[in-house]
């Protein structure tokens, strides 16, 4: 091969190297969330990885939009349901990055330009978790569950039951409305109770008549009653057993490595859709653990938030 051969082959080599790798130019956007702990947790974690950036704080929207218009970035990190749902109304094409937004999907944070960080514990991976708790758990799990929000969740966790060596019994309900009567059918068979409210459950007067009764129920019973949180409940801190919740630090955190990823050209966001949180943590209340006559194991409580 002649000189100029090498030369032009080279040349055309090296360019297309470069059109190859994604380039990120200007800073990316972060879309800051409401003035609370937990969104300044996430916040914090997301900065521990991934320093750089422009942020904008929540409610801003005239600015957020003068920004994306004036100088598009090259990505927008949204943390919170309202300011995910401000930046996939007014981003343009602009791609998304989200977390901190339960039931992504209702507020339409499914193309594939966007990617996030889910708020929800998978089902499986929840009920091995409950296995650590209970280990010696032979009587049948009560799920109590509402078909049209939880039934995804519910199915997760009933297809790895066989392998924890647990049995679940469905308790579907469409109301809160409906716990007392369903809960009644299999009350004697059972040996634990865990609920997976949905959005309609965790109303103050709502929530206030089912978990009132289920709480007396599984005292009276000594049976553990095993919560999915949703961001805010206070189920563990008025007298259920245990809850798995999610870290908002680590929740930020991993979503401050997947921008890491994606900027740096490794990732492709359209690969990456919908994650589930990585960094989970117990909410134990020991007080109901000796209400019932149980004794947690160590390896909860080491690393558990415990209520009395």
């Amino acid at each position: 091969m002649s000189v100029l051969g090498k030369f032009t082959n080279g040349w055309l080599c090296g360019l297309l190297v470069l059109v190859s790798v994604p380039v990120f130019g200007g800073p990316i956007l972060v879309l800051k969330g409401p003035n609370a702990a937990p969104y300044k947790e996430a916040l914090s974690g997301f900065r521990q990885v991934y320093p750089g950036g422009l942020e904008i704080d929540f409610g801003k929207k005239d600015e957020f939009l003068t920004r994306v218009q004036t100088d598009p970035p090259p990505l927008i990190v949204a943390i919170g349901r309202a300011s995910a749902e401000m930046a996939h109304q007014l981003r343009g094409a602009i791609p998304l990055v989200f977390l901190m937004v339960p039931n992504p999907a209702e507020s339409g944070l499914t193309q594939s330009n966007i990617a996030g960080i889910s708020m929800t514990i998978p089902g499986s991976v929840q009920l091995a978790h409950f296995k650590q708790l209970l280990p010696d758990q032979k009587k049948p799990v009560a799920i109590i569950y509402n078909p049209a929000t939880g039934g995804p969740l519910v199915a997760e966790a009933q297809a790895a039951a066989a392998g924890l060596g647990l049995v679940l019994e469905q308790v579907p309900v469409e109301s809160p409305e409906q716990v007392r009567l369903r809960i009644e059918l299999v009350k004697p068979i059972i040996g634990a109770v865990w609920v997976v409210p949905d959005e309609s459950f965790v109303t103050k007067e709502r929530s206030n008549k089912w978990f009132t009764f289920l709480l007396t129920e599984a005292v009276a019973l000594h049976l553990p009653l095993l919560v999915t949180m949703n961001p805010g409940s206070t189920f563990v801190r008025e007298g259920a057993l245990a809850a798995l919740v999610s870290d908002f630090l680590g929740m930020g955190r991993q979503c401050g490595e997947l921008v890491k990823q994606i900027t740096a050209g490794k990732t492709k966001l359209e690969h990456v859709g919908l994650q589930p949180p990585e960094a989970i943590t117990w909410e134990v209340n020991v007080g109901t653990a000796q209400k019932i006559g149980l004794t947690l194991p160590p390896t909860v409580l080491k690393s558990a938030k415990t209520y009395r």
